[in-house]
């Protein structure tokens, strides 16, 4: 279990002792689970039971100085169990960018792997596919739920989140994930996303 809970990026972060680590990264994200829209994880706290995948491309970053331009990452998680973390980039890049992930991603669960895969992500405005290794792995569609004006998505801003304080409310239309014992799928769940990160802070 988590001992204690702090918010921060794509979700929640646990320690007794603030992160040091600076981080500035501009890109895009989205990400589907198994909870009902919105999550509470990243809006509220953690929900044990829910497990998800997410897509991270990054167009330009830095990690602890390390220079994460062009990486693309995907990751899947059993919300306080485990995280694994799939990385898209050149060896010079995969330390960082492990890194990043692995703070970003620490309060979800003890990270049981990071490793070199092939991540694809396509779309925009909510309407988005990912995919790890042709879909083997890996694979979710998305779509953007409006708000009242029937053109927008539903928007949460001002989260205590230092990667992603913005998120748009989205829908997983259909998803799957399947690596050693951890296996799920996904349907008519939630989704979040975000055309236009910008950001900095430490994690």
């Amino acid at each position: 279990m988590l001992s204690t809970i702090v918010f921060t990026s794509a979700g929640l972060y646990a320690g007794a002792a603030p992160a040091k680590a600076s981080f500035h990264v501009s890109g895009s994200y989205f990400e589907g689970c198994s909870c009902g829209g919105p999550c509470p994880c990243t809006l509220t706290g953690p929900n044990m039971s829910c497990e998800g995948v997410g897509f991270y491309m990054i167009k330009s970053g830095t990690f602890m100085g390390k220079d994460l331009s062009g990486v693309k990452t995907a990751y899947a998680v059993g919300v306080g169990k485990w995280t694994k973390v799939y990385i898209d980039a050149p060896a010079s890049k995969q330390a960082a960018a492990a890194g990043f992930m692995k703070a970003m991603l620490a309060a979800f669960g003890p990270m049981e792997s990071s490793r070199a895969a092939k991540v694809t992500m396509t779309g925009s405005k909510g309407k988005y596919m990912g995919t790890v290794d042709g879909g083997k792995v890996m694979k979710i569609t998305t779509v953007a739920v409006l708000g009242g004006d029937g053109k927008t998505p539903l928007t949460y801003s001002n989260i205590n989140d230092p990667v992603t304080p913005i998120v748009m409310q989205g829908k997983t239309v259909a998803g799957s994930y399947s690596d050693g014992k951890h296996t799920f799928t996904l349907a008519g769940s939630n989704a979040y996303f975000n055309d236009h990160v910008h950001s900095s802070g430490k994690l």
